[in-house]
């Protein structure tokens, strides 16, 4: 009985030790959970740059993967408005205001520290549309803002 009690303790010995090297491994090879904290920072400084206002028609902070291709539409009344863009990243951003046809659209520069917001006078009928892509190294943070010009 001796031998045979041996090896049992010595076998749930072994699967412990084999239990807690596996739970050892998970934890430190499992995905981190939450936001980059590159991006979070990136977040921080486009809306401080770019706030809201009160008046304005749409605003929107967006987090965009290189090579990503978005649009975003809202309606408005007609007349003009300013537009403006903020990036934060390595690389630009293509924006297209137009849904129809092909056109070079605008590049807005990215910086990783504190980018100026570009801004673009823009005469809308009942719509506003925007085609956004990221030509970045990696993630980047966009911002954009619209508001009708005289709200300004």
């Amino acid at each position: 009985m001796t031998g045979n009690r041996a090896r049992s303790v010595v076998l749930y010995g072994l699967a412990g030790v084999l239990l807690i090297a596996g739970v050892l491994w998970f934890v430190r090879t499992a995905p981190r959970t939450g936001e980059d904290p590159a991006v979070t920072a990136g977040r921080k400084t486009a809306e401080r740059l770019l706030p809201d206002l009160p008046l304005q028609s749409e605003a929107e902070t967006m987090v965009l993967a290189a090579g990503v291709r978005t649009e975003r539409t809202t309606s408005v009344r007609g007349g003009s408005y300013t537009l403006a863009l903020l990036c934060i990243g390595a690389g630009q951003i293509r924006v297209r205001l137009s849904a129809q046809g092909v056109d070079s659209g605008r590049a807005v520069p990215c910086d990783e520290g504190e980018p100026v917001p570009l801004e673009l006078t823009v005469g809308l009928a009942d719509e506003f549309f925007m085609a956004v892509s990221a030509e970045t190294d990696g993630p980047s943070v966009f911002r954009w803002r619209v508001i009708r010009a005289r709200d300004y």
